[in-house]
């Protein structure tokens, strides 16, 4: 079972926070298919646990916790067992270990407990025999930590699990740069869609909390996550997306809580004008002259036309040719 570590709130600072924000964050990320999720001593008070906590949280120090998501068998009204959600702490052990890849197999010991970070430039080194030498090593556990200097994070992390390994840590829109949480998700489902149990529909609502928690805009076109990674406006994209959405498109926008949309801009053609105004008897002629004005007005703004925008110059230049024919 592969295990995913989310650890985007001890590299941000939280404090503006509300208590309700935090436990939201914590339920979206476990409703997207994170295991555990790493915790500062600070957060527990905040996320409102009770007083064991507290012994807990004095005896680790200043180390961090996991919190997971257990589901305990309990009974409903008819008798029938039924698994409740719970929220358990347990101490964080792993020891942190940035080590140079030439170096690896002579660093590891058996029986650890270990998180490798780094490993930015794993990409351009023989990654699989690095891989097998890491899972021979005999340590009880081994996460990967792999940094996105590279922006190949997510890649290690995927290929690291395909070969066999059991636990990652990333963190959500490539915070503090580790590897794009959404992107790991995303590629598990992609490859074992049967196995992987996430609901990544959340990760929308899980974007837009993050902006206001963490006061940081996610790119709009961010792999994923990003509002515009379905906006569609060159003709032969719109042709070919309401053709086939699998040729541009590699999973349904819905699966991220997102939607496609055709939006007219200066790289438009018929078809997308065709679709956004809804008629198919519309001249070659007309739809000439207004896409010829769609693309002067998109050139003088700067940015697409907003549908009402549409709909008003259509309107007028249909209605300058009544006028003139």
């Amino acid at each position: 079972m592969v295990t995913i570590i989310d650890r985007t709130l001890t590299s941000f600072d939280t404090a503006g926070m509300s208590a309700r924000d935090l436990n939201h964050f914590c339920d979206l990320l476990f409703s997207c298919g994170v295991t555990k999720i790493e915790l500062t001593p600070d957060l527990l008070a905040r996320l409102g646990f009770p007083s064991s906590a507290a012994s807990l949280r004095k005896w680790l120090g200043g180390r961090s916790f996991f919190l997971t998501r257990i589901f305990p068998i309990s009974l409903d009204s008819s008798g029938m067992t039924k698994p409740q959600p719970l929220w358990k702490l347990e101490p964080n052990d792993l020891v942190e270990k940035n080590i140079p890849v030439s170096k690896l197999k002579s660093a590891l010991s058996p029986h650890q407990k270990i998180r490798i970070t780094g490993l930015e430039d794993l990409m351009n080194r023989d990654y699989p025999t690095v891989f097998k030498a890491l899972l021979g090593s005999g340590a009880q556990t081994l996460d990967l930590c792999p940094s996105n200097h590279h922006h190949c994070a997510a890649a290690i992390a995927l290929e690291w699990l395909l070969a066999g390994g059991t636990s990652i840590s990333c963190a959500f829109a490539n915070h503090h740069n580790f590897a794009p949480l959404e992107e790991v998700l995303m590629g598990l489902k992609l490859h074992q869609p049967d196995a992987f149990s996430g609901d990544l529909s959340v990760l929308s609502e899980l974007c837009g909390l993050y902006e206001k928690c963490s006061g940081q805009p996610v790119a709009k076109m961010k792999a994923i996550i990003g509002a515009d990674i379905f906006k569609v406006e060159s003709g032969i994209h719109v042709d070919g997306v309401l053709k086939n959405p699998h040729t541009y498109e590699p999973f349904n926008p819905q699966t991220v809580g997102n939607q496609r949309e055709i939006v007219l801009g200066k790289h438009s053609g018929r078809k997308s004008l065709l679709y956004k105004l809804n008629d198919p008897g519309l001249s070659e002629s007309t739809a000439h002259s207004i896409l010829k004005q769609i693309k002067s007005r998109c050139t003088q703004l700067g940015r697409n036309l907003s549908d009402l925008e549409l709909q008003t110059l259509a309107s007028e230049v249909q209605n300058d040719k009544k006028i003139y024919c």
